[in-house]
């Protein structure tokens, strides 16, 4: 029979050695590390099908229009993101999740089939692009609010910049397993091993645990668009998740979307590149910076002027892309690319950390639904970038996007004093 325990002894939680910092202080916790190798499996997943995708709508069709259509249609369903949020607010976010995962990984195997006994059409195509943008956007709010389940408030901005870092680091190791791939067994091989990849995610949900988890008591019992109105609510109304969410749309309208959907352009015009060898280089090098931007983030996570670094972080992504537009020697522009991408990472894992932590657990569903947003919105940047390059070239396009991106950094850092004062 065991004793009873006493009155003033350490609850479980409290018995646990005190976390110090470091760069991966939240890999300590077990529940934040089944959701980080997950992640490293997801991202693996995900990176080997978009090369995958465009290889096949690119080799069906010869036409560089159906490579962006098949590729943007996984980006469309994320403007259902706020939805997805809802439901992650609403259910139980683990179950919802493992669901999700395992219909990602039986639509691979799926059009693993289609490929494997040679039926495959493009509009096959379209609808697994769209689909699997469909998982992911439900896939997305739900992982990033049970990171912030996982560990205890100190430390979710390190887990949040660990989760770039698995995120980069298949970004650099992903897109060369997926062409060596291609080149040796095929492209259905790609699909078969990205629903593998899938699968481990399942086993790995599966003991997860929202160790952190704050309560829902807050919650009202409402219809699901009276909770999307509500969340809505608190976002135009609270000053600081308010301008999170604009300096995150702020790079990704002005400076990512400019960037990625350009870049096969800027490679052969401004470079000289026709045959595309450097291309794979250049996102190579924009993936260093992402590692680099997620380590540095993960090692300084204390840092407490959580608004200051989010400015600070927006202004010199916009400088390096102000600084791409003047340059036509590789491996300057590759050197630019770092650093554009370690400040556009050190933005989002700074805005993804100041939402998590000031919004109540019973919301942040549908609070890191609406901040996905800027996902979807990307394809309209791209058009943007598009209809720019076309008529003034790809340098002048990105000095535009440059120079906006900056202009509204002044902006908002003039308009939102609490949110350049905000500590963390």
């Amino acid at each position: 029979m065991q004793a009873p325990r006493q009155r003033n002894e350490p609850s479980e939680r409290q018995r646990q050695p005190r976390v110090r910092g470091g760069t991966f202080s939240a890999l300590r916790y077990r529940n934040y590390r089944l959701l980080w190798f997950g992640t490293i499996f997801m991202s693996a997943g995900t990176w080997i099908q978009q090369v995958t995708l465009g290889w096949l709508a690119y080799e069906m069709t010869g036409s560089p229009v159906q490579v962006s259509i098949v590729l943007g249609l996984r980006a469309l369903p994320m403007l259902g993101a706020p939805i997805a949020g809802v439901i992650a607010d609403k259910f139980d976010r683990r179950i919802v999740l493992l669901l999700d995962q395992s219909y990602l990984a039986f639509l691979a195997i799926g059009f693993a089939l289609i490929l494997q006994v040679g039926l495959l059409e493009l509009w096959h195509l379209h609808a697994f692009s769209f689909l699997t943008g469909a998982g992911w956007a439900l896939n997305n709010p739900l992982r990033q609010t049970l990171v912030g389940n996982s560990v205890p408030r100190e430390r979710l901005m390190n887990a949040i910049a660990l989760n770039s870092m698995a995120f980069n680091s298949m970004r650099m190791i992903g897109p060369g397993v997926a062409g060596g791939m291609i080149a040796l067994l095929g492209p259905e091989v790609n699909f078969l091993l990205q629903a593998v990849m899938y699968g481990a995610v399942v086993l790995l949900v599966i003991p997860f645990r929202a160790e952190f988890a704050e309560g829902r008591e807050g919650r009202k019992q409402q219809s699901p668009f009276a909770d999307l109105r509500e969340g809505l609510a608190y976002v135009v109304r609270e000053p600081v998740p308010r301008y999170a969410i604009v300096l995150s749309l702020i790079p990704t309208l002005t400076l990512m979307a400019f960037i990625q959907t350009q870049m096969p352009v800027f490679v052969a015009e401004d470079l000289g590149d026709s045959e595309g060898a450097l291309l794979g280089f250049m996102y190579v090098g924009m993936g260093v910076g992402g590692f680099v931007g997620a380590v540095l983030v993960a090692r300084f996570h204390t840092v407490q002027h959580k608004g200051v670094l989010s400015l600070v972080g927006v202004a010199g992504a916009a400088v390096a892309v102000l600084a791409l537009s003047q340059v036509d020697v590789w491996w300057q522009a590759w050197g630019i690319l770092v650093v554009q991408q370690l400040f556009f990472i050190m933005v989002m894992t700074t805005n993804n950390t100041i939402l998590q932590s000031v919004t109540p657990d019973y919301m942040r569903g549908r609070v890191m639904g609406i901040y996905m947003l800027d996902v979807g919105m990307q394809p309209l940047g791209g058009v943007i970038a598009g209809l720019l390059a076309e008529d003034y070239g790809v340098s002048t396009a990105w000095l535009m996007g440059g120079a906006v991106g900056l202009v509204m950094v002044v902006l908002v850092t003039a308009a939102a004093p609490q949110f350049r004062r905000l500590r963390l």
